[in-house]
């Protein structure tokens, strides 16, 4: 998590309304968007980098050496000197500070890679420096990142830090122990050192700047502002998740989240090829679930309207839907002659569409009496980078040691 005065890029777990992103506070609607890759796919190309990884006997766990499991002090000697401070300035002032993973090193042994999250990095002209626990500083370049999955990638012109150990996510079981390093508060508690159980697996969350859905690792170690970026440990010391957000409420307590490592997997690859994630589709729009809305839920009942319908909040200049008859305010009821009985419905047709693909929707235009106008309009989907500016010092994909390639 980050710690910062401004709003950065935010996290909100389905069906609750009080989560606390690493940088503010998470925002109600949501850009609708989706994967281009195939989901069975995209799992098979996760279990094929994560073979590459495994070079112990065991099949159940991604271990290197002979299988043991660490006490919690073994974990904290090995993992803590792979975590770092990411901290970003504006001028002569510290914007915000985060955590981040030493990834790997270019092949001329001239840079090294780390894991962050985006929304660390995300927020335009600003400067970041990596910080150790000696305080020592190094500038850091944005190679790319992914708002969508809240995964980035950074590197400095050194090398010689302490490498981490990447496992497995796939096999994490709920009740097992994980450990959490990272930086609460920033740097004035630097390496913080917290342990927990895995609380669930696959649990489905949404970023607040799109509604792909992402399913993290729920957990109840403890994480708070400047964790952000920091590692999610399994018991052989190898680095499973990625901290991200929190459920910050009086209501709610030791309810953090973590991007797993299969996901970051998946993403990094693209990041350091690219600068971002590519042939991914997205619609265009912000939306709200109707739900969400006590009026537009009587007018959906009064309707007879799905009651997974989703409101138009916003429609994106660069949408297809720009120009069209559909407004703000509209409702999509259908998609591609399907119901809307949840808003994964819409979800699934763009997460299995590419960029340029057609989608036909049934829009229920409200009037001033609350009748209905219903009509079909269809749309192509847009390329959804992930990012919002440029970002420098692109990789070209060969100058590096990709510690997620097959």
């Amino acid at each position: 998590m980050e710690k910062s005065n401004k709003a950065g890029r935010t996290f909100f777990i389905i069906m609750l309304v009080a989560i606390l992103l690493i940088a503010g506070i998470a925002a109600i609607a949501i850009v609708l968007d989706g994967k281009s890759v195939d989901k069975e796919a995209k799992k098979a190309k996760a279990a094929d980098s994560t073979a590459s990884l495994i070079q112990g006997e065991s099949k159940e766990y991604n271990v290197k050496s002979d299988g043991k499991i660490l006490t919690s002090v073994e974990i904290a000697e090995k993992v803590k000197p792979s975590v770092m401070a990411v901290v970003t300035y504006r001028g002569n002032d510290v914007y915000g500070e985060g955590s981040g993973i030493f990834m790997s090193e270019d092949e001329s042994g001239t840079y090294t890679y780390i894991l962050t999250c985006a929304h660390i990095v995300d927020m335009g002209k600003i400067d970041i420096k990596i910080e150790l626990e000696d305080e020592k500083q190094y500038d850091a370049d944005v190679v790319g990142y992914d708002s969508r999955t809240d995964i980035a990638v950074l590197r400095v012109k050194a090398t010689g830090f302490t490498l981490a150990e990447f496992g497995d996510s796939s096999v994490l079981k709920v009740g097992e122990p994980i450990y959490a390093i990272g930086n609460p508060g920033g740097t004035a508690f630097f390496g913080s050192f917290t342990g927990g159980y895995v609380s669930a697996i696959d649990r489905p969350t949404s970023t607040s700047a799109s509604a792909y859905t992402m399913e993290c690792i729920q957990h109840d170690a403890a994480i708070n502002p400047g964790n952000s970026g920091g590692a999610l440990v399994n018991s052989f010391g190898q680095v499973i998740g990625m901290n991200s957000s929190k459920i910050a409420d009086e209501e709610y307590e030791g309810m953090g989240f973590a991007i797993p490592i299969n996901v970051i997997k998946d993403v990094v690859g693209d990041i350091l090829d690219a600068g971002y994630v590519q042939d991914r589709a997205k619609l265009g729009i912000s939306y709200v679930q109707v739900s969400q809305n006590q009026t537009y839920s009587m007018i959906c009942k009064a309707n007879k309207l799905p009651s997974g319908s989703i409101i138009i909040a916003k429609i994106d200049e660069e949408s297809s839907l720009a120009g069209t008859d559909v407004v703000e305010g509209d409702i999509i009821i259908a998609a591609n002659g399907k119901e809307m009985e949840s808003a994964d419905v819409l979800l699934d047709i763009i997460e299995n569409a590419k960029p340029g693909d057609k989608v036909e929707l049934k829009i229920a235009h409200v009037n001033q009496d609350y009748t209905v106008e219903k009509f079909n309009v269809t749309v192509a989907l847009l390329e959804d980078t992930g990012t919002t500016e440029e970002v420098t010092e692109k990789s070209n994909g060969s100058e590096f040691e990709n510690p997620f390639a097959e």
